[in-house]
């Protein structure tokens, strides 16, 4: 399968807004990302913790139903929120191939990691840019790829890349060498360019992508800039 760099990032109000967007990529992208939110940790909440569509979600977890487009995507599921190891067993019956876990929302890190091993479900771990790195030693091994959050103001679109990001995506290359390190928040043609030379390998890009006006477009676009640029640092 081929690698995809840029992940459609979404922050649903409603099951029917993540249907809509992920129809908009499905064609093209074999990943989303999609942020969950309960105003725990990020100060906002999104589906299906936002009062709306709670039922939907619960058929979902049931597998009464499938997330959105379930067999031509695979669903990251980014934890926005504290105590994830409550989260973990409702997401991974609902479907998600990978969750993201913020390594400061919790003091459950390894037995999370654990978790997601056992139910054969991959795990991201992320960190914002005020976030002591030192906090992902005990789960790097079991992690598929870490996630520099381009700012601290996190859960929302339109948030501009924090010059921090640069040294943590920096930092965790030279100490984690060979791990795909991710960027979400700020990325765009203008950014990605540079966190490229920092380190970074895969985008989870949001307003880059929804906010263009012609998804799909906006996301090959991305797409071939960043398969060109990690080709050209390869070389």
């Amino acid at each position: 399968m081929r690698t995809q760099h840029i992940i459609p990032a979404i922050i649903p109000d409603s099951l029917e807004r993540l249907t809509a967007q992920v129809r908009e990529v499905r064609s093209v992208a074999m990943r989303v990302q999609v942020d969950v939110m309960d105003g725990t940790y990020a100060p906002t909440t999104s589906w299906p913790y936002a009062g709306v569509d709670r039922a939907n979600f619960e058929a979902i977890r049931r597998e009464d139903e499938g997330l959105p487009y379930w067999q031509d995507v695979e669903y990251e599921i980014d934890l926005l929120l504290r105590r994830p190891e409550d989260r973990i067993e409702e997401w991974t019956l609902a479907g998600a191939a990978c969750v993201i876990v913020h390594v400061d929302s919790t003091n459950a890190l390894e037995r999370i990691c654990a978790e997601c091993v056992d139910r054969r479900v991959e795990v991201a771990l992320a960190v914002s840019p005020s976030t002591d790195i030192n906090l992902l030693e005990p789960c790097v091994s079991s992690a598929v790829f870490i996630q520099c959050m381009g700012n601290d103001r996190i859960g929302r679109h339109g948030v501009p890349l924090d010059p921090r990001t640069f040294d943590t995506v920096r930092a965790i290359r030279k100490r984690w060498g060979d791990i795909p390190i991710g960027v979400d928040i700020g990325v765009n043609e203008e950014t990605i360019p540079d966190l490229i030379r920092a380190g970074a390998t895969r985008f989870a890009a949001g307003s880059a992508v929804y906010g263009s006006g012609d998804a799909k477009h906006a996301f090959t676009t991305l797409e071939a800039l960043a398969r060109k640029l990690l080709h050209d640092t390869a070389e």
